[in-house]
């Protein structure tokens, strides 16, 4: 059983949001006197939560924009005023289990966002096979020296290789060079 409580700019909307939630046999709706006891806060209309459920997950019924500074607070999400039902009590569910909620447009917007990297759509270059061979012994968390080894080649024909295949990744790091092949599909998992 979910304990939800709800909290809108005027009573007639705790209401309607009440009456709508009633619905659903999961959901059992509390009262301000019962604050503590809400797994989930609804909020509409922007009024102000309680200071009693300020760390309660938290569903808002406001707008279509999820702010990055969300993932810092109790909101898990932001729904805009005409959400569905079906919408609204699956938010309930997920914020209920503390997991964030997003919209379509919300998701489309924070993962275009420039701050989130995007692998390389192409190589400019495709990696030669032993350029391969060194990515995947790179995966496997060899040295330079071990990789020489491992293929019969100079130490620096290694760190060759290695600073070549960063480039052609388009990566900073030997971590980042294996996190690229894999999502490329170069390095088996």
């Amino acid at each position: 059983m979910i304990r939800v409580l709800i909290l809108a700019a005027s009573e007639a909307e705790e209401s309607a949001l009440a009456s709508l939630l009633a619905e659903d046999d999961g959901l059992e709706i509390v009262d301000a006197n019962e604050a503590r006891s809400a797994d989930v806060l609804l909020l509409s209309g922007g009024r102000l939560p309680l200071a009693s459920v300020a760390t309660v997950p938290t569903v808002i019924l406001t707008g279509d924009v999820f702010e990055p500074s969300d993932y810092r607070t109790s909101v898990r999400a932001r729904l805009p005023s005409n959400a569905t039902a079906a919408e609204l009590l699956a938010a309930i569910a997920a914020a209920a289990q503390n997991l964030v909620v997003l919209t379509q447009s919300q998701a489309d917007s924070l993962f275009a966002h420039p701050t989130v990297p995007q692998p390389p759509a192409n190589l400019v270059e495709e990696l030669t096979p032993r350029e391969l061979q060194v990515l995947r012994d790179v995966a496997e968390g060899l040295a330079n020296k071990e990789i020489a080894e491992h293929l019969h080649i100079s130490e620096h024909t290694a760190k060759f290789h290695v600073a070549s295949i960063l480039g052609k990744l388009h990566a900073a790091s030997r971590t980042e060079a294996v996190t690229q092949g894999i999502r490329l599909g170069l390095i088996p998992i």
